[in-house]
């Protein structure tokens, strides 16, 4: 369903954004309060925007899902 150029574009958003969410899962360990507070936030979002893109793949690559 997607052209090459959306796929790569997908493909590299959905990297990002699990790089985002692996480190903010680092940030929210973080002593100060206010920062593991803030981090916890941000993380909940970027964990979401995972899901969205992974959704997306999901739906316009039935076929590299299957096993």
């Amino acid at each position: 369903m997607l052209n090459a150029n959306d796929k790569e574009n997908l493909v590299k958003s959905s990297q990002t954004a699990n790089l985002l969410v692996q480190d903010l899962r680092d940030l929210v360990k973080a002593a100060n309060p206010l920062l593991a507070e803030i981090a916890m936030e941000i993380l909940q979002q970027a964990v979401q925007i995972e899901q969205r893109l992974n959704r997306i793949d999901s739906i316009t690559n039935p076929e590299e899902k299957t096993e």
